[in-house]
C-alpha cells in the first residue's frame, strides 16, 4: 500500500511537471527615501531568466505607483465603481506616480512603451529575442512620488508603507503573459527570485522589510536595545504603562522639533540598511521613527530552527499591541503544523495605523491597520502572517484565483482559533465588557462569524461564482465570498473526510508546490491521492457555480423525510435521538434532489441535520424535527435547533397619550440562517391609562422571486398611541443582475386604522376607522457614485379619497465639499369627499398619517415635539410659524427643495419653495441651514418678521428633523 502511494505520488508530480515552468528574477535595488518631499530615488538591476520553451521578444513590467497618478487608472475607476470617493478627492499634491524610467538590456538602451489601456503597465522590447534557458540583465533608474495612503503604497506624515513600489516583470507562465494594472480589490501575481535591496533613509527611523539585514550588526544592536525598552514597557502595570506612554508621546514631539532643526542646517544623519531574501516574489519595507519595538522567538521542535519575531507599533496603539509577539509566535507555529515549516528567518508585523483595510501581507512582513480589540488584532495578524504560506510560499495567482489564497487562508484562520481557544469554545471577542461582563452575545464564536456572511448572498441574483478574476467581481460582497464561502465549505469538507487526511493533503500540497505557482487543479488533484471519494463535484459547486446548501427534515407519523431545497449537493450528517433526548446514532447520507425517506435507527423520536453545525446551510431553522423554546436575555447567537427568543427590556418608550410604556420586546430571527425571516413582539404597559399595549411584527425578505431582484413582505398589528390597526406591506426591486442601475422599486401597503379621538390633535387628525391602500413606483439611475436621479409616482386610496403624487430628484457631487440635492414634488386629490385631515397636504411638513414612525406628541399638548411645531417629519417646507393657522390643502400642492453643501461651511444650506392655489399666497419660500438634526431658518417669506432680527428670532424657529423609528419600533 505504501509502495502504491509513492508510485501515485511520483507519477502525479511527474505529470504536473511535464509542462510546468516558471521564470526566475533576481533584483538589486538601491533606494533613498527623502522624508521631506516623500519621494524615493532608486536604481534597479534585474537578472531575468527565461525558463519557458518560448522565445520572448518583450517583457511586460508593472509600474504600479502610477496607479495613484490620476482619475483614469484602473485603480481609480475601480474605486468609483465600488462606491468609494476617497481617492477621487485626494489632493493633487497627495497623489503619487513613478517616472525617470530608462530601461536598458545588457547595457544597451531599450525601447519601451505604455500599455494601451493602463499607465501602470509598460512593455519593454528586447533588441534580440530571449531564447529558452537564456538570461538578460535589465536596468533602470526610477523615481517615486509617494501618495498619502489610500490603498497600499504611501505615507502618513513620517510613516512609510513602501509596497508595490518598484518596476516588476509580469508573470509569464503556461497561459502566457499576465500584465495587470494595480487595483484595490484583487491582488497580485509575481515571479520568484532573490532580492538584494539597499535602503538609505534618516538614521532615526525604525525600518523592517522582506529579508534579513546583511552586515547589519549595528542596526540589529539598535533594534535589540529598542526591544529591551519595549519588553520593559510591557512588564509595567496598566497605570505605569499609561504614564510611560505619555512620556514617550512627549519625547516624540521633542524629537520631531529636533529633526526639523537638523533639516534646517543640513546636519541630519542617514543610514543605509541592506536587506536580502531569496525564494520570494515580492519585496516591501516599512519605516517609522516612533515605533515601539518588541522581539521574540519561535523554535520548531523537529528541526530546532529558530525564527525571530518582530513587532513594531505606534505608542498610541501600544496597549492593544502588548501581546503581538504571542500572536506572531502562535501564527507561525500553527501554520507550520497545518502546511509545513516556515522557511525564512523572521516574521514581522508592523503597525500601519491608517493603512487601507485590516492588513496586507508581504514576504516575511505584514502591515496591520488599527483594530479596536485584542481579538480583532490577533485575527488580522494571524490572517496576514498566514499569507506567508498562501500566497507567499505557495505563489498562486491572486488576481485570477483569489480563493486559493484568501479562502484557504481564512479556513486556516478558523482552524487556528479552534485549536488555540478550544477551552473558551472558539469565542470571538468583539466587545469584552458586553460579551463577558454583561453576557450579551457571550457565545459569539469564530465559526458563526464566518457563517454570518454566507446566507445573505446565497440566493441573490447578483451573486457570482468564485472562478472569475477579481476584476470581474460586481461588488465587495461577491469578492468577500472568496474568503468566507471557501472557509466554511472547506471546514465542512474537513469535518466530512477527517482532519488527519486534510493535514496530509495540505502538507503534500505545500511540499510539492512551495516556491512555485500552483493552479486550482494542482490543489484539487492531491485529494485524489488521499481520499477514495471523488471530491471534484464539491470543488466544482464551490468554485464554478453560484450554488447554496439548504436541506430540511420533517417527521410524518413515525417516518422521517429529508428534502434538498438547495442547489449544492453534499453528503449530510444526521443525528437521531430517543425519547429521553439522548443521541442514538448518527450517519452520513446523500440526497441529490427532491425528497428522501430515511431508514432510521429503532426507537428514533426526533432527528437533526448537521447536529454540530459544520454545514453552511442557508436555512438552519428547518434542520430539526423537534424544537423547544430557547430564551436569551438581551442577545445570544442562535442555536437554530430551538426557537430562539431574545428578550429585551423596553424602558425608554414614551408618547404623550400613553405616557411611559415600559415592557419587554421579544425578538426571533433577523440573523442569517432564519431564511431572512424575523418576528418582534412588544408587550408594553400604558402607565397613563393603566392597560397593556404593544405590537406584533413579522417580516420576510426574499431574493430572486420571478421578475423581482429582491424584496420583502411584512405584517404588523399594533395598539399604542391611541391607534389600533394593522399594516400589510410588499416591496420589490427590479433591476438587471450585476448592475447598479437603473432600478425600479415597487412599494405597496394596506393599512387599517382605528383612531381614538382623545389621543390625537383634532386639528390634524380625524378619529374613526380607516382602510387605506398605498402604492408607489420609483425609478432610479446611478451613472456613478457622484450622481443619481430618481422619478417616482404614487397613489393613496381611501373610502373617501384618491390621492396621487409625482416627484423627481437628483443628487450631484461636484467636488468633495460641493454637493447639490434637489427634489420636486406635486400632489393632488383626483377624488375627494370628506378627506380625513391627516391625509391633507401640509405646508409645514407631514403628520405621519399611517403611523409608520415614532411620533412623541400626536396630541399637541406638549411644549416640545409637537408634530407640526418643533419636530419636522418631512413632506413639506422646512419652516414654521406657530402664530399662523395650520396651512393644509386638499387641492394641488407643489414643492421644490434644494440642499447645497459648500466648502468650509458646516451643514447644508437649504432653499424650500412650496405652494397651492388654495393658499392666500401662491407660493411660500424658506431659506436656512440644516445642521445635523437641527433646522435653522434664516428667512421665512410668510413670517411677519421674515429676516432674523436677533438670536432669539432664530432660536424661536429652530426645528428638529430626525426619526426614532430607526432605533425603536414605530407606534
Amino acid at each position: 500500500m505504501k509502495f502504491r502511494f509513492l508510485v501515485i505520488l511520483f507519477l502525479s508530480v511527474l505529470v504536473s511537471d511535464e509542462d510546468y515552468f516558471q521564470q526566475h528574477v533576481d533584483y538589486e535595488i538601491d533606494v533613498k527615501l527623502n522624508d521631506n518631499t516623500h519621494t524615493l530615488s532608486a536604481y534597479e538591476k534585474i537578472i531575468y531568466k527565461n525558463n519557458s520553451n518560448d522565445q520572448l521578444s518583450f517583457i511586460w513590467f508593472h509600474i504600479w505607483p502610477n496607479a495613484y497618478k490620476n482619475d483614469s487608472t484602473a485603480f481609480a475607476k475601480q474605486q468609483l465603481r465600488l462606491g468609494s470617493k476617497k481617492f477621487k478627492y485626494t489632493k493633487k499634491e497627495h497623489r503619487g506616480y513613478i517616472d525617470s524610467l530608462n530601461f536598458s538590456i545588457d547595457g544597451i538602451p531599450a525601447k519601451w512603451e505604455y500599455h494601451q489601456k493602463w499607465i501602470d503597465v509598460v512593455k519593454v522590447h528586447l533588441k534580440d529575442p530571449l531564447n529558452p534557458g537564456e538570461s538578460i540583465v535589465i536596468e533602470t533608474p526610477f523615481f517615486v512620488k509617494l501618495p498619502r495612503v489610500v490603498s497600499r503604497l504611501g505615507h502618513m506624515d513620517k510613516h512609510y508603507e513602501i509596497t508595490q513600489w518598484y518596476p516588476k516583470p509580469a508573470v509569464y507562465d503556461e497561459s502566457g503573459w499576465h500584465p495587470m494594472p494595480y487595483t484595490n480589490m484583487g491582488e497580485f501575481y509575481s515571479e520568484f527570485g532573490t532580492f538584494n535591496v539597499k535602503i538609505t533613509l534618516p538614521k532615526e527611523y525604525r525600518i523592517m522589510a522582506t529579508g534579513d539585514i546583511i552586515n547589519g550588526d549595528e542596526e540589529y544592536r539598535w533594534l535589540d536595545s529598542l526591544a529591551k525598552r519595549g519588553d520593559a514597557l510591557n512588564k509595567l502595570s496598566d497605570k505605569e504603562f499609561d504614564k510611560a506612554i505619555k512620556e514617550i508621546t512627549k519625547k516624540k514631539k521633542k524629537n520631531k522639533k529636533k529633526n526639523i532643526e537638523f533639516q534646517s542646517v543640513g546636519k541630519r544623519p542617514n543610514k543605509t540598511v541592506h536587506f536580502r531574501q531569496d525564494r520570494v516574489h515580492d519585496f516591501a519595507w516599512f519605516a517609522d521613527p516612533n515605533w515601539i519595538v518588541q522581539k521574540g522567538e519561535l523554535e520548531f521542535e523537529k528541526s530546532n530552527k529558530k525564527i525571530t519575531l518582530w513587532s513594531m507599533y505606534l505608542p498610541k496603539n501600544a496597549k492593544m499591541w502588548r501581546s503581538s509577539i504571542e500572536y506572531l509566535r502562535d501564527s507561525g507555529y500553527w501554520y507550520s503544523q497545518f502546511f509545513g515549516e516556515y522557511p525564512y528567518n523572521h516574521i514581522t508585523a508592523v503597525d500601519g495605523d491608517m493603512s487601507a483595510g485590516g492588513g496586507m501581507e508581504y514576504p516575511n512582513i505584514t502591515v496591520i491597520s488599527r483594530d479596536n480589540t485584542k481579538d480583532l488584532l490577533e485575527y488580522v495578524i494571524m490572517h496576514e502572517v498566514g499569507h506567508n504560506w498562501l500566497y507567499g510560499i505557495l505563489g498562486s495567482n491572486e488576481r485570477d484565483y483569489p480563493w486559493m489564497d484568501e479562502g484557504l487562508n481564512e479556513w486556516s484562520n478558523i482552524r487556528y482559533w479552534e485549536k488555540k481557544y478550544s477551552k473558551r469554545n472558539s469565542q470571538f471577542i468583539v466587545r469584552d465588557f458586553i460579551q463577558n461582563k454583561l453576557g450579551i452575545g457571550k457565545n459569539f464564536n469564530i465559526q458563526f462569524y464566518h457563517y454570518l456572511q454566507i446566507p445573505g448572498i446565497a440566493k441573490s441574483k447578483d451573486r457570482q461564482p468564485l472562478n472569475i478574476s477579481s476584476n470581474e467581481n460586481f461588488n465587495w460582497a461577491n469578492y468577500g465570498q472568496n474568503y468566507t464561502r471557501v472557509a466554511v465549505m472547506m471546514r465542512f469538507l474537513q469535518h466530512y473526510i477527517g482532519e488527519e487526511k486534510i493535514d496530509k493533503i495540505n502538507q503534500e500540497f505545500y511540499e510539492t508546490w512551495k516556491f512555485r505557482h500552483p493552479q486550482p487543479k494542482d490543489y484539487i488533484s492531491i485529494f485524489k491521492i488521499h481520499h477514495d471519494e471523488d471530491v471534484s463535484g464539491f470543488f466544482d459547486d464551490m468554485l464554478n457555480n453560484a450554488t447554496y446548501i439548504d436541506y430540511g427534515i420533517e417527521k410524518r407519523g413515525e417516518d422521517f423525510y429529508v428534502t434538498n431545497h438547495g442547489t449544492f449537493n453534499v453528503p449530510i450528517e444526521i443525528a437521531y435521538y430517543g425519547s429521553n433526548g439522548n443521541e442514538i446514532d448518527r450517519s452520513w447520507i446523500r440526497v441529490d434532489r427532491g425528497k428522501l425517506k430515511l431508514e432510521t435507527p429503532k426507537n428514533s423520536v426526533h432527528a437533526t441535520i448537521d447536529p454540530d453545525q459544520y454545514m453552511p446551510d442557508i436555512f438552519r431553522a428547518n434542520n430539526v424535527t423537534k424544537r423547544k423554546i430557547n430564551p436569551n436575555f438581551l442577545f445570544s447567537i442562535p442555536n437554530y435547533h430551538d426557537i430562539d427568543i431574545n428578550i429585551l427590556p423596553w424602558i425608554f418608550s414614551y408618547n404623550s397619550y400613553n405616557g411611559f410604556t415600559p415592557g419587554i420586546s421579544l425578538w426571533n430571527g433577523f440573523l442569517p440562517g432564519f431564511g431572512k425571516r424575523s418576528t418582534v413582539v412588544n408587550i408594553l404597559y400604558d402607565t397613563k391609562n393603566q392597560k397593556p399595549v404593544g405590537s406584533f411584527n413579522y417580516s420576510k425578505n426574499f431574493d430572486g422571486l420571478n421578475v423581482f431582484h429582491s424584496g420583502s413582505i411584512g405584517l404588523r398589528f399594533s395598539s399604542i398611541g391611541g391607534r389600533r390597526g394593522f399594516r400589510f406591506n410588499f416591496g420589490g426591486l427590479i433591476k438587471t443582475p450585476l448592475t447598479n442601475s437603473p432600478t425600479l422599486k415597487i412599494n405597496s401597503s394596506l393599512f387599517y386604522h382605528n383612531l381614538n379621538n382623545n389621543a390625537l390633535d383634532g386639528n390634524l387628525y380625524d378619529s374613526g376607522e380607516f382602510l387605506v391602500g398605498k402604492i408607489n413606483l420609483e425609478k432610479k439611475w446611478i451613472p456613478n457614485v457622484l450622481q443619481n436621479y430618481i422619478i417616482g409616482s404614487g397613489f393613496k386610496v381611501g373610502s373617501s379619497f384618491v390621492k396621487t403624487k409625482i416627484y423627481s430628484g437628483f443628487n450631484y457631487t461636484f467636488t468633495k465639499n460641493v454637493k447639490t440635492n434637489m427634489s420636486l414634488h406635486l400632489s393632488t386629490f383626483i377624488y375627494s369627499n370628506n378627506i380625513p385631515k391627516q391625509y391633507l397636504n401640509y405646508l409645514y411638513g407631514g403628520v405621519d398619517p399611517d403611523f409608520s414612525a415614532i411620533v412623541v406628541d400626536r396630541m399637541g399638548t406638549s411644549n416640545q415635539f409637537k408634530i407640526l411645531g418643533d419636530v419636522y417629519y418631512s413632506g413639506g417646507i422646512r419652516g414654521i410659524d406657530p402664530e399662523d393657522p395650520i396651512l393644509a390643502t386638499s387641492e394641488k400642492f407643489w414643492m421644490i427643495k434644494i440642499d447645497q453643501s459648500l466648502p468650509y461651511f458646516p451643514g447644508k444650506i437649504f432653499i424650500d419653495i412650496a405652494g397651492s392655489p388654495s393658499f392666500s399666497d401662491p407660493a411660500y419660500g424658506a431659506l436656512g441651514v440644516a445642521l445635523g438634526p437641527f433646522i435653522i431658518p434664516l428667512f421665512q417669506q410668510w413670517d411677519k418678521d421674515p429676516y432674523p432680527k436677533n438670536i432669539n428670532w432664530v432660536i424661536k424657529r429652530i426645528r428638529f428633523q430626525f426619526s426614532l423609528s430607526r432605533i425603536f419600533p414605530s407606534n
